[in-house]
């Protein structure tokens, strides 16, 4: 039985901090976290809690995590990094050995992703190129079906 996808609306790309080769690489499936945005807070309060987001990083989508609160909210520190959301990891790649299958245009479908930088997130259904592969009547329910094969979400 595949995994309910239904509430996979988003991607956001995220980036190591420091001399981290992975962000959010200790987190693995059952984890929760703070999901970091950097001064967005509009953009931090997009997804509703439950949606689901792939995370993208160096070419690779790294994890698929589930929003647990309702609203984003502001670390101590002050500077860069300091909104966040609470999410629980559902699926993380292989940090050792990443897979093939895990690069952000396998797992989308096609190479414009590689072109997604912004740390926002980017709500799936709106994105043009998106759109543009993935345009058919059922075509997001497609996305979804490619996404838990090619993840292996079974």
């Amino acid at each position: 039985m595949m995994m309910d996808l239904k509430n996979l609306k988003w991607t956001k790309n995220v980036t190591p901090q420091g001399n981290e080769w992975w962000a959010y690489s200790k987190f693995n499936a059952g984890y929760l976290f703070k999901l970091h945005w950097r001064d967005n807070k509009t953009n931090a309060d997009k997804p509703q809690k439950d949606d689901l987001i792939l995370l993208r990083q160096r070419g690779h989508v790294t994890h698929l995590v589930k929003v647990l609160d309702y609203k984003s909210e502001y670390d101590i520190w002050p500077g860069d990094f300091n909104i966040y959301r609470i999410v629980e990891t559902i699926w993380a790649i292989n940090w050792e050995s990443p897979p093939t299958s895990a690069k952000a245009n396998q797992v989308f479908g096609y190479d414009e992703v590689l072109r997604y930088e912004s740390g926002d997130v980017m709500e799936l259904k709106t994105l043009p190129t998106f759109q543009k592969y993935w345009n058919t009547n059922d075509g997001f329910d497609k996305f979804k079906n490619h996404v838990c094969t090619i993840l292996n979400l079974s």
